[in-house]
């Protein structure tokens, strides 16, 4: 039953006994998530927002019921009074 919960848990039998220390590593799908996720902040500002406003968009379409927030966009030019 042990082996059992700290397969579930993605640990060792050592670790969930506290007998090892917890790995502070990501797992490799969160790691490779965080690496796009550095690159993404690298990007200029607007870039940033286009792709965030795609993200947002398509993880809205997801899950209805809890939109997500979306990126800001552009501010507008402003018009001469004529």
């Amino acid at each position: 039953m042990l082996v059992d919960l700290a397969r579930a848990l993605h640990v060792s039998a050592d670790e969930l006994l506290g007998l090892a220390p917890l790995r502070d590593t990501p797992s490799p799908k969160v790691a490779r998530l965080l690496k796009r996720i550095e690159r993404l902040a690298q990007l200029p500002d607007a870039e940033q927002r286009a792709v965030l406003t795609v993200v947002d968009g398509f993880l809205d379409s997801f899950s209805p019921a809890k939109p997500r927030r979306r990126a800001a966009p552009p501010p507008r030019p402003k018009r001469k009074a004529s």
